[in-house]
Order: structure tokens, then sequence, then C-alpha cells
């Protein structure tokens, strides 16, 4: 039996990461312990941990790690007491593998505990870009404390060998929203304004925003920009979801509150719609907007036209239906209107591979053999390389 930890700190990331438990579940081999973490344990930020109970998956261990502050500061000091208590929870459940998603500082942290403890990792979306954000940096450093690699591109798969990694050790898997996307049964438009008190008529922009502390305009301004220029697109209505836990966080929801009680008939605003209610508000909606991945990646997966704010994303690839305006108001309303007189047609979107990645990456952790302690050597492309 090889026991399988997988860490989940975001709404975002459970989402992606619910249909690889289940198959970690139902595999016989496997052994799942799940850890949660983050926002899943905050009030402020819609407490999500409920929507893993719901789910029915058994929580092996809970790391709170967030304090209130959200400056730089408050930040390395939240990583620093996150240390030990992943530390503890990796001690107690002794898994054969830690199994991070993606570039937060959770993932970051619990990876760096896991390394000092000789836990080997395996780590899904690494290899690639977000050049406007700190994340960029965790990601890179995560998968260079990574044994395992789970890759939504080639292109990504390849970057993961270039930075030395193995490439035996390397997986093109896909992307796991592909997978999401082929069991969700998305709900009707009706129904998602029903459930979650919003509306949805046609326009409508879905909207989510993050601060990025790299991105080539302060968050403060570049939220201001682009709640400025919402207003200006005639007609349009705007749901708006609540901000990661990121640095500068407070300052960014406090604008986003006052632009939402200054203008009710015109914006909605709900903390967390889930992955159900997210994606289905998504392909009920007209354009999406902000510096979410999910611009980048699900709306175009879901054939939605999304426009693009900022640098927090520059680097990943770009279906043919994400704008990137200049962060101005009035030429991010232009490129909102061009979105909605212009559906998009899911070209580009073939990059992120056909569904399977959860089936894909259980195999490989039931299959691969993972030492521990996970002794790496670096590979060399174009000469030379030991092997492990």
């Amino acid at each position: 039996m090889i026991t399988v930890a997988v860490l989940t700190g975001t709404r975002a990331d459970y989402g992606l990461l619910r249909g690889l438990l289940s198959a970690i579940d139902a595999e016989p081999k496997l052994q799942l312990q799940l850890i949660v973490t983050g926002t899943h344990l905050s009030d402020a930020f819609g407490r999500t941990v409920s929507e893993i109970e719901r789910d029915g998956f058994e929580i092996s261990a809970t790391v709170p790690i967030w304090s209130a502050g959200d400056g730089p500061l408050d930040a390395a000091a939240d990583v620093g007491r996150a240390l030990p208590g992943y530390a503890r929870a990796l001690e107690e459940l002794d898994p054969d593998v830690l199994v991070v998603l993606g570039d937060r500082l959770e993932a970051f942290a619990a990876a760096t505990a896991a390394t000092i403890l000789s836990v080997p990792v395996a780590h899904i979306h690494g290899g690639e870009r977000t050049e406007g954000a700190m994340d960029d940096a965790l990601r890179h450093s995560i998968t260079k404390m990574s044994y395992l690699h789970f890759a939504s591109t080639e292109e990504h798969r390849r970057r993961i060998i270039q930075m030395g990694e193995q490439p035996e050790r390397v997986f093109f898997v896909g992307a796991p929203i592909v997978d999401a996307l082929s069991v969700l049964e998305l709900l009707p438009r009706e129904a998602v304004e029903d459930r979650f008190g919003v509306r949805l008529p046609a326009p409508t922009a879905l909207v989510t925003f993050h601060p990025a502390v790299m991105d080539v305009a302060p968050p403060q301004h570049l939220v201001d920009e682009m709640l400025a220029a919402l207003l200006e697109v005639e007609g349009l209505h705007v749901v708006i979801t609540g901000s990661n836990s990121d640095i500068g966080t407070a300052d960014v929801r406090a604008r986003i509150a006052a632009f939402v009680a200054d203008n009710p008939d015109r914006v909605d605003f709900i903390e967390s719609f889930g992955q159900l209610g997210y994606l289905s508000a998504m392909r009920a909606a007209s354009v999406v907007v902000g510096n979410s991945s999910s611009t980048v990646l699900e709306a175009p997966v879901l054939g939605v036209p999304s426009v693009l704010i900022g640098d927090r994303q520059r680097g990943r690839p770009l279906a043919e239906s994400v704008a990137t305006p200049v962060p101005h108001r009035d030429r991010i309303a232009e490129a909102v209107r061009s979105a909605i007189r212009h559906d998009a047609n899911g070209a580009g979107t073939e990059i992120f591979g056909t569904p399977g990645f959860a089936p894909r990456v259980a195999t490989a952790l039931r299959d691969m053999p993972i030492p521990r302690p996970p002794r790496k050597s670096f590979y060399d492309i174009g000469g030379e390389s030991a092997h492990d």
C-alpha cells in the first residue's frame, strides 16, 4: 500500500484536485491522506473546508497557517509558522509521497517541510510561467524540491526537463480542469441565479482579481482601472468573486466592496461559488475579466472570451480568445466590448490535453518507484547526465 498525502489550500486548487482524490481513493494500492490548509480554514474566505466535507473525503490533517495580516512581512512570518505545522502533520502521517499543486505559498511551505523530512514530493502544474507574480519563483522552487512532475502541456514538460529534472520522472498528463469539465454537469443560468442569489443577464462579466506584488502596476491601480472600465461598458452586469489571501488582498477587497456597495443595480458579489457554481456561472457569462488563471484556462476551454488584466499570468500559453489590453480603463473597456461581440471558439485549447489527468497521475503514483530519501541527479540537456 502506497500512502499518498495530497495538500489543498484554496477553493481553486481543491476544484482541480477533486478528481485525483477520487482516483486515488479508488485505486486499491493507494491510500489517500488529505491535508487541508490555507483559506479553506478561514471564515473570512468562506471556510471552504465545508465543501470538502460535503464531498465525503476524509480529512487526515488540518494545518491553519494564515494570520490576519496581508503585508509581505505578514506572509513571510506566516510561512515560517507554517513550516512546523506541515512538518508535524507529515511526521505523523508519514506518507510515501506528498502531492502539491501550483505555485502558492502553501504549496511552497509544505514542499519545503517535506524536503527537510525526506518525504518525496510530486508536483502538479510545474514548468509554467507567471512572470507578474512572486508565484513564478515559488513554482520553480517547488519543481526543484520535487521528485515527480505532472505537467499540463508538452511545453511545460520540456521546461521542467530544462531545469535539470530527469525526463523519466516528468509526465505530460494534461490540465486537471479538462477532466473536471468533462464530467461536471454544469448548472443552467437560472439554477445558478437561484442557488447563489446573483443575476446573470446578457451581457454579464464574471470577474476575479488577485493582487500580485510583481505586476506591471500596483494592484490597487490595476483593480481601480478594471472596475472603472467595467462601468464604461454600456448595459454590462458584473458578478465579482472573492480574492485569494495574497499580499495586498485587504486593500483590493476593500476597493471591490466599495464598488459593489456603490453600484447595487449593476454588480453582485459572491465570496466563493465552489467549482460547480463558478464554472456554471462562467458558461452563462458573456466574458470573463480579471487576472485569475481561469481567464487563460477555464474560460477558453469553456469557449467563453476573456480579458486578462496585468502581468500576473504573463508567460502562460494563451488561446486566441484571451485579450490582453494595456491596463488602462478605456483600453480594458474596449477589450470587454469586443469580447462580448465575438464568441470564443476554443481554438488553442488543445495544448491542455485530453480528459484523463486523474487516472494518469494515479497510475504514475502507483507504478513509479519513489525512493526515500528522494535522491536526484541533475539532467544536463545535450551533455553527460548521471541517472537516479
